[in-house]
């Protein structure tokens, strides 16, 4: 516990996440937002603004003609994929950070972020889960934010996390409470705090890895990000950041009523996701 104050302390090193995302998802939250009300609050954000544009002149969208009017391009994409750029464009940022400790896994780290996100909302539409997906993309996505502020301080440690990860078939998180005595999990949750999430998200990141002892009223949300967290290192993505020692909480499969056959369906749908934001959100860039 030696290093918790010193820690918690550096987190306000850690720049606020990006306001105007924040402003233009609660905006995107009501149904019948007004174009016009988005776009006078992104346009004050140059990099989300070039990365709209940048989306919607891409390949993938396949105009017949270049969009450089930010109004067109908020209409062209639609709600679910501005909510992706708005929050891939805030989190990159953040996850580029480590130059220490989990450096090595940076690219992976964004990676896994993302294919989380992404199979998070495929399982709640999938079970249809009473969960809004502004939350759902947003805790996904943030679930590992506390090994950014973490990585700082595991430098001299990693070594023996690494070690005990591999002989005693420990995923990371068990091996930083046992070196560390509390996890990437906690300091994440600490973040959002200190970011002003709602308090679903905060606990969503703080008890990924632990959704039974989320509070009762959010831990719908929490128990969906495990899951979700536990796939996509099951198919590759992210194996290096939490190694191939991390349990699939099954438990939660048989909770959620997940069914074989439905898991080999999600695969096929969340590769095609996959596929698309490498070239909406420059996840490829990150590898």
């Amino acid at each position: 516990m030696k290093h918790m104050d010193e820690i918690l302390a550096s987190i306000h090193q850690i720049p606020p996440f990006p306001q105007v995302a924040l402003k233009a998802m609660d905006i995107i939250s009501n149904p019948q937002y007004i174009v016009s009300d988005l776009v006078e609050v992104i346009r004050l954000d140059q990099s989300i603004t070039a990365n709209i544009l940048k989306l919607c002149n891409s390949a993938y969208f396949g105009l017949p003609r270049k969009v450089s009017s930010l109004k067109e391009a908020v209409v062209y994409l639609g709600t679910t994929q501005l909510r992706q750029v708005l929050l891939g464009s805030g989190a990159k940022d953040i996850y580029d950070r480590p130059d220490k400790g989990y450096s090595y896994f940076v690219g992976e780290l964004w990676q896994h972020a993302i294919a989380c996100a992404l199979m998070s909302q495929l399982l709640a539409r999938h079970l249809r889960l009473p969960l809004d997906e502004n939350s759902i993309f947003t805790a996904a996505l943030l679930h590992d934010v506390g090994k950014v502020v973490l990585s700082t301080y595991v430098s001299q440690e990693f070594a023996e996390i690494d070690i005990m990860v591999k002989e005693e078939k420990l995923s990371f998180h068990e091996a930083e409470r046992r070196v560390l005595g509390f996890d990437h999990a906690e300091i994440g949750g600490r973040l959002a705090e200190l970011w002003k999430f709602p308090d679903l998200i905060v606990a969503a990141i703080r008890f990924h890895h632990q959704p039974e002892k989320a509070p009762k009223q959010y831990r719908l949300l929490s128990e969906l990000i495990a899951l979700a967290d536990g796939l996509v290192l099951m198919v590759g993505y992210g194996t290096s950041v939490d190694g191939l020692s991390y349990h699939i909480p099954h438990l939660l499969v048989d909770k959620l009523k997940l069914k074989k056959d439905d898991i080999q369906v999600l695969m096929i749908k969340f590769q095609e996701e996959m596929d698309k934001a490498q070239e909406m959100i420059d996840v490829k860039d990150a590898l």
